[in-house]
């Protein structure tokens, strides 16, 4: 027996406030509030709101808070493996690990944010409040965790499979 969900679809959208817009709207609504987000954390909450609401499901169905790293640890590593290294592997008939691997890293960054944001909330919500860092620093720090994983991810694809389609592209 399949359990009912916490909320529908279109309450996980209008919680991100992404109701009623047309695709091209969504996407660009997408890239202006993940990057502009203020977290790591809040960064992944914003991205594709689409996938995030399957993955919210699997979220609660692993436990959700109660057992928030695992459950957060294996979403991630999920998606990196299955919706990514996965579509690679079946178009181009090559092994990577590239995504599973970036997503890993994510997954880490992800829980030790939340855990120190967890522990500082008093100084998060001054930081919050006084906004003291322009919108500019944000979206740098989003795309910096975002690219430093991923570039580890290829090295680190590179060493295992120096052989896949994905590494050739790099000699």
């Amino acid at each position: 027996m399949l359990l009912k969900p916490a909320i529908s679809f279109e309450q996980y959208l209008k919680r991100r406030d992404y109701t009623f817009l047309s695709f091209d709207q969504a996407i660009f609504k997408t890239i202006r509030k993940s990057f502009s987000q203020k977290s790591f954390c809040g960064f992944w909450r914003m991205w594709n709101p689409y996938s995030g609401y399957v993955f919210f499901l699997l979220y609660s169905l692993m436990g959700g808070n109660r057992k928030r790293p695992l459950a957060i640890s294996f979403i991630f590593i999920t998606s990196g493996f299955v919706f990514h290294d996965l579509v690679l592997l079946l178009v181009t008939g090559s092994i990577s690990i590239v995504f599973t691997v970036t997503f890993a890293i994510y997954s880490m960054i992800f829980n030790i944010e939340h855990r120190m944001l967890a522990l500082g909330k008093g100084v998060n919500s001054y930081i919050s409040r006084k906004n003291l860092f322009p919108l500019k620093f944000h979206v740098m720090v989003n795309m910096t965790l975002l690219a430093l994983p991923l570039a580890a991810g290829f090295f680190i694809n590179f060493l295992v499979f120096p052989h896949s389609v994905i590494s050739r592209l790099f000699h």
